[in-house]
């Protein structure tokens, strides 16, 4: 478990106005940097920004860090310089350390490195001479949007946190180890970092003689690409986010969970989880299943156009037996006609009357079913406002209406 101890800066005379200070600046940008190293196992890059961090801001959290990174060193390059230099810090941390902290550690670790350091002595090992001179150096310090600093200035834990980003970077056009510091020039310099899953980023750096520099690169990680195959027309929604209507070119979402809603009118919406990762192209097929409002629309128009149907019959056979009664009503107006002409021409009004009564009942219906369809067709549409998207512990939660 990684210990975080918060270090904050009090200047003399507590309350008076902060200002910025770029020897702190410089020392929490190389301390990041060296953390960032360690987290990737590169000890002998860390170890240096670590002590150019030290160089500009002398805390124990520092020393003990720089410990931390030579003794790791020193486990996959054991010389006597490497030990010599844990210890030293160690001991620099305990002075000013005496309770709380990383004070066990320390203790434990300074123990290990003595015994190291007396061993290779005793073989007649020599340490090398640190070299007291300024130099001119540059270090690219990549910073992926997805980590996170964790708080100011504090003791590494001594477990690293691995990181699977394979990180590629360029100085002047030649690759370079991330976080190692490069001796250049003094001047301008041109930098290029790139991350699996990220957008790579050029920038320009000025070094300056004699000063050690470190170039911290933040990259913005690449996002997923959806693409919707659905119903033309429906309304595509991301997080309750309108983001176009279907047929809809491939559009842009951040890495993660996302809620995808997909509504159109007359169709039962849907509403699911996708997950997706940095520079992802996600196909999504979704075809809208017909509400049961509008799957029974065909129904009552077709039993509206029966209806219909039998209205247009009835009506044209209404209009017939009302032309032979008049003709029967001609003939008896005329006289001479057998007492069965009468009869006939009772039969025909009864039948014209009976014809138009249904013709008006199943012209009613044929209305009525009309107006029902009508009604299902047009009333049956989703509202912008069908989802709504909540925020959760580990996730989101989606909720509306259909």
């Amino acid at each position: 478990m990684r210990a975080f101890v918060i270090v904050w800066l009090v200047l003399a005379g507590a309350g008076s106005l902060a200002y910025s200070d770029p020897h702190r600046d410089a020392a929490v940008r190389a301390f990041h940097a060296g953390e960032r190293a360690y987290n990737a196992q590169n000890f002998s890059a860390a170890a240096q920004l670590f002590e150019e961090a030290y160089k500009h801001l002398a805390l124990p959290e520092i020393a003990f860090s720089a410990a931390q990174a030579y003794r790791k060193h020193y486990r996959v390059d054991p010389r006597l310089e490497l030990a010599k230099r844990a210890v030293e810090l160690y001991r620099i941390y305990l002075d000013k350390v005496k309770r709380g902290g990383r004070v066990g550690d320390a203790a434990d670790s300074l123990g290990e490195m003595q015994r190291e350091v007396d061993k290779l002595t005793a073989a007649g090992a020599k340490a090398a001479a640190a070299a007291q001179v300024d130099r001119t150096r540059l270090g690219i310090s990549p910073q992926l949007t997805a980590e996170k600093r964790a708080g100011d200035l504090h003791e590494i834990a001594d477990l690293p946190e691995t990181s699977d980003s394979k990180l590629v970077t360029l100085l002047d056009g030649k690759p370079v180890t991330p976080f190692e510091m490069v001796e250049v020039t003094p001047g301008p310099h041109t930098v290029h970092v790139e991350a699996e899953g990220y957008l790579p980023k050029d920038t320009t750096e000025r070094a300056v003689k004699g000063v050690s520099s470190v170039i911290e690169v933040q990259l913005s990680p690449q996002p997923a690409k959806i693409t919707i195959a659905t119903d033309k027309g429906a309304k595509i929604r991301v997080d309750g986010r309108p983001v176009g209507t279907a047929p809809l070119a491939a559009f842009d979402v951040a890495a993660g969970k996302h809620v995808l809603s997909i509504s159109r009118a007359g169709r039962d919406s849907v509403s699911r989880e996708i997950s997706v990762v940095r520079g992802q192209a996600l196909a999504v097929d979704e075809p809208l299943e017909k509400t049961t409002r509008r799957k029974l629309v065909p129904w009552v128009v077709t039993a509206g156009s029966i209806a219909a149907g039998l209205a247009i019959s009835s009506g044209v056979f209404a209009l017939v037996e009302n032309s032979r009664a008049k003709d029967k009503l001609a003939a008896i107006q005329k006289g001479d006609q057998p007492p069965s002409t009468a009869a006939d021409y009772a039969t025909l009004l009864d039948r014209r009357d009976k014809a138009t009564f249904g013709m008006y009942v199943t012209g009613g219906a044929a209305l009525l079913f009309g107006s029902v369809a009508a009604a299902l067709y047009w009333t049956d549409s989703q509202s912008d406002e069908s989802f709504r998207v909540t925020p959760q512990p580990g996730g989101v939660s989606v909720s509306g209406h259909f």
